[in-house]
């Protein structure tokens, strides 16, 4: 959301009345519709701060408006424009923060949090589920800070999408952990929400956390709380509708398909029926979607992937530690993959499933990529946190890190889930970078790292991007040559 505090306020001129325009197109659930009049503020202010190095005021506004851009371009399906309009927040946010004029921690969450579902858009979900993971620990501190209090909506918020990013990406566990708390946190804050100008939005993002509450609930056959949550988000869509907006609309009927299918399977047959009929006769493409979804399932949890493991592969020795992934550190709230352990022990849990993973590619290949992408997000989490293992003992941890990506970006690749495995394709290709160091005394190394290389080049070929796939097999090649 455009944040309307801090250094500047909305002019009244031309620059005024288009990003009043477009917050209204916004808070009606039209936001493919406010591109236009967000680039319209974005020149008139960079006009302003043109030959003014300490025109804080503008260069603020541009930095906001260029977040609410991505999140119009994503409504329209340019995904790669949202991320270059992001990237441009994120510098905007990070000079100002240098100058010492803003606290830009609350926008560099909500940035990475909008990357996040940028890239859960385009299929990259493994890069989504690590961004929203940075954007909740983010809020999780500020809400523990002095002015916690004005965060906790926004909290919530971020909470609703890393629930949505996990239900795909992740383990459901989590995802259903952050919807439940989501849910929890909007429904405790309603009276404070409801007298914000940007309510409708916080009640949007409450449809999301009831959507995927009761999704998981129900698959775990939790009905009654599944059903509590079909309530919730049915009521709060049902308001909604009357905003005439076809995105919310969608979003009622969403929620009416769910509740039908969760009353159908308890017994209350004619009041599931009754539900299902106005969904389909509303708008039958949505209600067919959500039932596809329904039907689809979820991914496993890491649980049971560690359970499917054991019965594969026979009882293995690090089964117990991994185990207790699945309950939440010290002191921490089991909500996202960081949750699950200390940065320090997370390199170790990653080196332990990795192992898994290729006697598992051989018999299941869900619980290999399971368990394989799980063992990815430790490793990241570790290595942004700069634990000393990522940083001391790179030549221990990061060759098996490369490896674990090559595997099972190539799994994905043969499953035919071409955008999941190109995105953990550049990871591995970034991974190799680290390894360049080790090349020059190492063949094993040295190999490796050309392999990442030709590998991410191999898919952006597959998806069209030649001139990519060119640099990164010429960059295979330097390596393998020495240079």
């Amino acid at each position: 959301m455009v944040d309307s505090g801090g250094l500047w306020t909305p002019p009244e001129d031309e620059l005024g009345e288009a990003l009043q325009t477009a917050q209204v197109l916004i808070e009606e659930g039209r936001a493919d519709e406010a591109g236009p009049y967000q680039q319209r503020v974005i020149e008139l202010a960079r006009e302003r701060a043109e030959g003014h190095p300490n025109h804080y005021e503008a260069k603020h506004l541009m930095a906001a408006t260029q977040y609410e851009l991505a999140g119009s371009l994503n409504a329209s399906g340019r995904h790669e424009e949202a991320l270059a309009a992001l990237h441009e927040a994120q510098l905007g946010y990070t000079e100002l923060s240098d100058a010492g004029v803003l606290d830009a921690t609350s926008f560099l969450a909500d940035v990475r949090a909008r990357r996040a579902m940028t890239q859960a858009h385009r299929g990259h979900g493994a890069t989504a589920v690590l961004e929203m993971d940075g954007a909740v620990i983010a809020y999780g501190q500020l809400v523990g800070g002095v002015d916690g209090l004005k965060h906790q909506p926004d909290f919530a918020r971020v909470l609703a999408m890393n629930a949505l990013v996990l239900r795909r990406y992740g383990d459901p566990a989590l995802a259903v952990a952050s919807a439940d708390a989501a849910t929890q946190l909007f429904l405790q804050l309603a009276d404070q929400i409801n007298e914000s100008p940007q309510s409708l939005s916080y009640a949007r993002y409450l449809c999301t956390a009831t959507a995927v509450s009761a999704d998981v609930h129900a698959a775990e056959g939790r009905l009654d709380l599944a059903l509590e949550a079909d309530e919730i988000g049915l009521t709060t869509a049902d308001t909604l509708a009357d905003s005439d907006s076809a995105t919310d609309m969608r979003t009622l009927v969403g929620a009416l398909t769910r509740k039908g299918k969760h009353l159908g399977i308890v017994g209350r047959l004619m009041e599931g029926e009754a539900c299902l009929r106005t969904a389909f006769d509303t708008d039958p493409e949505t209600a067919n979607r959500v039932t596809e979804e329904l039907d689809r399932g979820l991914p496993l949890t890491l649980v049971t992937a560690l359970e499917n493991a054991e019965i594969k592969l026979g009882p293995f020795e690090q089964y117990h530690r991994l185990l207790a992934l699945s309950e939440p550190a010290p002191g921490m709230t089991l909500a996202t993959v960081s949750g699950r352990t200390d940065p320090e022990s997370a390199a170790v849990r990653a080196a332990e499933l990795a192992e898994l993973i290729r006697p598992l590619l051989l018999q299941d290949v869900d619980t290999a990529l399971t368990l394989g992408l799980e063992a990815h997000y430790l490793f990241a989490i570790s290595s942004e946190r700069e634990s000393h293992r990522m940083r001391y003992e790179t030549s221990t941890y990061v060759p098996i890190w490369a490896q674990l990506l090559l595997e099972i970006s190539e799994a994905y690749y043969q499953a035919g889930r071409t955008d999941i495995a190109l995105d953990l394709g550049g990871w591995c290709a970034e991974v190799a970078t680290a390894l360049i160091p080790f090349t020059d005394d190492d063949k094993v190394m040295k190999d490796l790292a050309g392999s990442c290389y030709r590998h991410h080049g191999d898919l952006l070929a597959a998806t069209g991007d030649l001139t990519a796939s060119q640099q990164a097999h010429e960059a295979a090649q330097q390596l393998q040559l020495g240079r």
